[in-house]
């Protein structure tokens, strides 16, 4: 609480596509990436966001063996934020695990039209979080459960982004996460890409891949992640560990998220239930 404390002290009062192919998990692709071009407004926005995602405060790295930042500071997770946003015109943003507020105090600040909710079941990690986000009026932060969160954020909005980062500890809420949410496009950190850059978790043998998709009550017929060798209009500086992103859509046109030139397209199949 003490660390807390001191890190309270900062923030207060301060802010300092490739191929739509689908195939196999395993294959690897050495497909030429389609460059991420932007132009005119949509160069613009690179640049707001830009701005926003490195003057973010990295609390997290007090404990995080990424050093903290939005998105674990992966810059290109917060570009393809940006293009889903325009493509599904959200109606909220919803994070669970918020640890300290790195990507909540990112989001609020970057999008400030939109309600940003997020959660942690640590109440001081909560609290600091909502102290950190104070001047927000869009942002809110609850001490919950996070499966329980993100069925009441289910229930609330049309049209969410979920961002799930609450697997930390011996309790790995993902599963009920996942099971917990009807409609929305959901971003899932730390997954499994098959890329030995990107890092993901494994928790009691199950890795956090397309193992934890297949067996969802519903399992989504396909799941997408980031191309590793696509061409973004900004470098990622991020040079310690990097985590792996998967997407999928639930009760939403996948279409948007076919069409991303940095996104690749897997099938799901019910073998790749494996454990380690």
């Amino acid at each position: 609480m003490v660390i807390l404390k001191r890190l309270y002290s900062v923030f207060h009062g301060h802010r300092s596509r490739t191929t739509k192919k689908k195939s196999r998990r395993w294959e690897q692709r050495r497909m030429p990436s389609k460059r991420h071009d932007c132009i005119g407004w949509e160069a613009a926005q690179v640049g707001t966001t830009l701005r926003h995602f490195y003057t973010t405060a990295r609390a997290g790295a007090v404990r995080l063996s990424d050093g903290g930042g939005p998105f674990g500071f992966d810059v290109m997770v917060a570009l393809l934020v940006d293009d889903l946003l325009r493509a599904y015109q959200f109606d909220a943003i919803i994070e669970t695990g918020c640890f300290l507020g790195d990507t909540s105090d990112y989001l609020a600040h970057r999008y400030p039209d939109l309600p940003v909710r997020t959660c942690d079941i640590n109440s001081e990690y909560a609290l600091f979080t909502r102290r950190r986000l104070a001047d927000q009026p869009n942002a809110h932060v609850d001490c919950l459960d996070s499966p329980d969160f993100v069925t009441w954020a289910t229930s609330t909005y049309q049209r969410p982004l979920f961002f799930l980062d609450a697997h930390w500890g011996e309790a790995w809420p993902l599963q009920r996460e996942l099971a917990a949410i009807t409609r929305g496009v959901v971003l899932i950190h730390d997954f499994d890409i098959g890329h030995p850059r990107f890092a993901y978790d494994t928790y009691n043998g199950l890795v956090c891949g397309p193992q934890v998709l297949a067996l969802m009550p519903e399992p989504p017929p396909v799941y997408f992640t980031p191309d590793p060798h696509a061409d973004w209009p900004l470098p990622c500086l991020q040079v310690g560990r990097r985590a792996g992103i998967g997407v999928v859509s639930l009760g939403l046109d996948p279409e948007p998220l076919h069409e991303h030139p940095a996104l690749i397209c897997h099938e799901l199949y019910s073998e790749t239930v494996v454990t380690t």
